[in-house]
């Protein structure tokens, strides 16, 4: 097809746009009014403009396009398949982590049609610049190019042979179809990256020439079929594989295989402009190509400025060009096509002796040699209308020559003897100013976060997380770090407040959830560059791997109000929603192992001890209102009934308080059914030392986060965090081996952690759900607050994430709606969160397996809102619009509340776990007296007096040691 006939087939599609000959031989004009405000002096202006009016590329919120900067492959891969109208919703195609959502459909339905692949089998290389040759690639997969097909007419590029072998044949195609040029000197650059502009242009020229563009890459494809120019192939399996995936050794941060790699046999040329070779890529939203300031121009002509001073032209060092083949002794030869070979000129006098036109002939789409026979029938003349060449197409008049970014119209008739026939061909030819001296390698034009995810909160370990840069320079290519200047300056804009300036985690809790886009902006700064710019740039949040969590069950057995099937139904629950391979503790009362006729009841329990390795524990309700002797006899006599009525074979009469009790059941046979734990309204040091000393017990729960409440009394322990407890008081974390009482205990989260009054009108953070006053009839509550312990964002940094509960399920069978609230929980409990249900003891494994015989790096931080419910009890609240930090570790308890539309946190709560000496907690003190730690700074009894600037200080380190910077009151 020769040049009159494609420009009347653009025509017909857009009457009134100029034909452009893309790369080096083109011109568009210029207009005021632009759709963005910086494409007036592009070359691609008008095609900008129409693909834009056409939705296949944006520009960005300033009302800029952009035109000069670099674009990566997943924006290339939204305009291609934008243009091309394609899309998908197959959630079944390989998805690559690095690609953004937006961009996800675009790349997969581009997969589907085999037109592009990964760079590795996760990743795209989705923020990394599309090539040159990549380029070619893709839009030649769409014109039916295969692994398969291969080619003998290699382009005729100079620089061919840096072309990768799995390029050689579409980049052959796409010069055939003239979608692509080389530069001045006709290297081609493979490896080099593309500018927004230029994608844009070739997208334009695909989309315009449609079906007929298709049609003839068909015919010039078929042509290879014929055996005119097919090259034979033998693959090795391992060539098979390295052709699997998008290789791009220009990445080479990341590279894909490194025996893939060619090694550049021609340089390009420092002064050579990359021009556009290869198509590029639409900038999709939200833009994320990073800003270029490069100061090169653009490589493709702007407006012509004829009152610009006339600069040199540049050398060129071929001859007038008539391709000849000796070979051919053929006096005839067929040929329908000749193009002009119009290298830009420079406006560099000196080089104007050497400057030459050439030509290239072509038949079908191929390019011909002129036979040796025939070379003295063939004739040529150029002509142009600024009388700038001579017939032979060397300059004759110099000063004919326009200024720089104009252009001379060049025509040239080709005359063949036999068989007689006259081809012409036009061009422009660009006029440039002399170019620039190379920049610096070293330089920085464009920065990119080599980290395109982070991991959601929950599964994020804040400390080993960094965030990493790769540094571009104006060719694209990676700056090595040891190149890079000394005083460089990298800032971090993020506004949602994730990160600080540096890239560090800040606030944690900020992270928003999965498939979630964070924006952020990156700031540049050399002084000695003479550089300062930002890039936009992304991270996207992804599905991490999750710290285990563990649900410790101790379901309590009273009297003889509980049956066989209240214990099978009670187990078969959990095993029915968690699976069978669960253990719970069986808490039974004196009052349970006292009956003979619960007999059955204790050999179901046993029998779950041998099936699944449930444990046996002692409940002890209300110890402190009794004197420790009392309680000491009740222990007694609770290990002497308990082997009385399920191991009746190993009964003594009269050995009730004997150490012979416990010894006759410390043998390999019996000892799995020894009480492991116990679990109790509250704890003394007196119970803990003598189940340590009698019965091995290490491990203790109690049921109220108030665990001393009897008698008026109150006082508060760790509710949240797993410890070992102090040995003259078992609601304060041990300090060191000195003062530990080697018994771990852990809280319930049945009622409310807290306790009553710290915010006004609200006591209530968790809810039970069993609990008797609320009078819901599903576990909605519950299981919203459930939710925010499991989904809880400081998990990575906790030494153990665990819930609690404890269960009768005698009052859950017969008491208002308990029962059925239970169920609902349960059967509603976020199965994906793999949660393991453990007992009492088995928690306590756990947590000596994390950290240890000592609480020394033991900690647990919690953020959660309230529920919104208020129960039947007025007093029981939990407002929706509070939001509670609660952060603990073996030295003190923080908790700080925010009511919504605060400006800043509170601080509600300050205990100090360090302060000596620790206050012994005793039986029967008076109702004034509070045992959580009377020495220690207590909110909930001081709300009003001031923080010391040492609990100041130590306030802002623990903050700051949870990645926690809000702004918060301190006064």
């Amino acid at each position: 097809m020769n040049c009159e006939k494609r420009l009347k087939q653009i025509r017909h599609y857009m009457a009134g746009l100029l034909a452009v000959w893309l790369f080096c031989i083109h011109s568009a004009p210029v207009f005021a009014n632009r759709a963005f405000n910086d494409i007036e002096h592009s070359y691609a202006a008008d095609a900008i403009e129409a693909m834009a009016a056409q939705g296949y590329v944006t520009g960005y919120q300033d009302g800029s396009f952009r035109p000069l900067h670099f674009i990566s492959r997943q924006e290339w891969a939204s305009i291609f398949a934008k243009t091309l109208k394609r899309t998908s919703n197959n959630r079944g195609v390989t998805s690559f982590r690095d690609v953004s959502p937006w961009a996800l459909p675009y790349v997969q339905a581009l997969q589907e049609e085999s037109i592009t692949k990964g760079i590795s089998d996760q990743l795209f290389g989705a923020r990394h610049n599309m090539t040159r040759q990549d380029m070619a690639v893709w839009y030649a997969r769409y014109f039916g190019v295969t692994d398969d097909t291969r080619s003998a007419g290699i382009s005729s590029f100079v620089d061919q042979s840096d072309i990768s072998d799995y390029a050689q044949t579409s980049v052959w195609l796409m010069e055939r179809l003239e979608l692509i040029e080389g530069d001045t000197n006709h290297y081609f650059h493979p490896k080099e990256s593309v500018r927004r502009q230029d994608a844009t242009l070739v997208a334009y020229r695909i989309w315009l020439g449609g079906d007929g563009l298709r049609e003839r890459a068909k015919r010039l494809l078929e042509s290879l079929g014929n055996g005119a120019a097919t090259m034979p192939q033998a693959t090795s399996q391992q060539e098979s594989q390295k052709i699997a995936v998008d290789l791009t050794p220009e990445i080479r941060q990341q590279p894909v295989n490194s025996e893939i790699e060619e090694p550049k046999r021609h340089r390009p040329r420092p002064d050579s402009p990359a021009s556009p070779v290869t198509p590029i890529e639409p900038k999709p939203e939200p833009p994320v190509t990073p800003p270029k300031p490069k100061p090169e121009p653009p490589v493709i002509p702007p407006k012509p400025r004829p009152d610009s001073p006339v600069t040199p032209p540049v050398p060129n060092p071929k001859p007038p060009v008539i391709p000849v083949d000796p070979s051919d002794p053929s006096s005839d030869f067929l040929v329908d096509e000749v193009v002009i070979k119009a290298e830009e000129l420079v406006n560099q006098p000196e080089t104007y002796p050497s400057y030459q036109l050439s030509f290239q002939l072509y038949h079908e789409g191929r390019p011909v040699s002129i036979p040796a026979a025939s070379v003295t029938s063939v004739t040529y003349t150029f002509s142009d209308e600024l009388g700038v060449f001579d017939v032979q197409g060397k300059i004759a008049h110099p000063e004919n020559i326009p200024a720089a970014d104009s252009f001379i119209p060049v025509e040239m008739k080709v005359t063949i003897a036999k068989p007689y026939q006259v081809l012409t061909a036009q061009t422009k030819l660009i006029v440039k100013g002399k170019t620039p001296p190379a920049e610096p390698p070293n330089v920085i034009r464009s920065v990119y976060l080599s980290t395109y995810t982070i991991s959601e909160a929950a599964a994020l370990d804040p400390a080993a997380w960094k965030m990493s840069y790769v540094f571009h320079n104006a060719k694209g290519e990676v700056i090595a770090p040891e190149m890079l200047p000394s005083d460089l300056i990298l800032r971090v804009e993020d506004s949602r407040g994730i990160f600080d300036e540096d890239g560090k985690i800040a606030n944690l809790h900020l992270i928003p959830v999965v498939n979630s886009v964070i924006p952020l902006k990156l700031t540049v700064e050399s002084p000695s560059q003479g550089i300062l710019f930002t890039s936009d740039a992304e991270l996207t949040v992804e599905p991490g791997e999750r710290k285990k969590q563990y649900f410790a069950v101790s379901i309590m057995l009273q009297g003889s109000v509980t049956t066989v099937d209240q214990i099978k139904q009670s187990r078969q629950l959990l095993m029915d929603h968690f699976g069978p391979n669960i253990k719970v503790t069986w808490a039974m009362e004196n009052g349970f192992v006292f009956v003979e006729s619960n007999r059955p009841q204790l050999k179901q329990v046993l029998d779950y001890v041998d099936q699944y390795g449930d444990e046996v524990g002692i409940l002890a309700g209300y110890p402190n209102q009794q004197k420790f002797p009392v309680w000491e006899v009740k222990m007694d006599e609770w290990l002497y009934m308990y082997r009385y009525n399920a191991f009746n074979e190993l009964h003594q009469s009269g050995s009730m308080g004997s150490p012979s009790v416990f010894e006759s059941m410390d043998t390999d046979q019996y000892r799995k059914y020894l009480p492991k734990s116990l679990t109790s309204f509250t704890v003394n040091p007196e119970q803990t030392q003598w189940l340590k000393d009698h019965y091995r017990i290490t491990s203790a729960m109690g049921w109220s986060a108030t665990q001393y409440n009897v008698n008026g009394m109150y006082g508060e322990g760790s509710p949240l965090m797993p410890y070992w407890s102090n040995k003259d008081n078992p609601i304060v974390p041990a300090q060191g081996i000195a003062d530990n009482s080697g018994t771990v205990f852990m809280n319930s989260v049945t009622i409310d952690p807290i306790g009553s009054r710290y915010t006004k009108d609200s006591s209530r953070w968790t809810l039970h759900p069993g609990d008797p006053y609320v009078t819901e009839t599903d576990a909605a509550p519950q299981l919203y607050i459930v939710q925010q312990y499991l989904d809880n964002p400081y998990q990575r940094i906790n030494t153990v994430n665990y819930l609690s509960i404890i269960l009768d399920i005698n009052a859950l069978a017969n008491t208002h709606n308990m029962g059925p609230i239970w169920e609902n929980f349960v059967n509603h409990f976020p199965l994906d969160r793999k949660v393991e249900i453990v007992g009492v003891d088995g928690l306590k494994q756990v947590y000596e397996s994390v950290a240890g015989s000592n609480n020394d790096h033991t900690e647990f931080t919690l953020m959660f809102r309230g529920s919104g419910i208020k129960t039947a009890m007025d007093s029981n609240n939990s407002p929706a619009n509070l939001r509670y930090l609660w952060t603990e570790n073996a030295s003190q308890r923080i908790i700080l509340s925010k009511e919504d539309g605060d400006a800043a946190w509170s601080i509600i709560d300050f205990t100090d776990y360090t302060q000596k000496p620790v206050p012994k907690m005793d039986y029967n003190l008076d109702g004034h007296t509070d045992v959580s730690y009377v020495t220690g700074r207590n909110f909930k009894l001081c709300p009003t007096a001031p923080l010391t600037a040492d609990e100041i200080q130590r306030v802002k380190a623990r903050l700051k040691d949870i990645y926690f910077v809000e702004e918060v009151n301190y006064q």
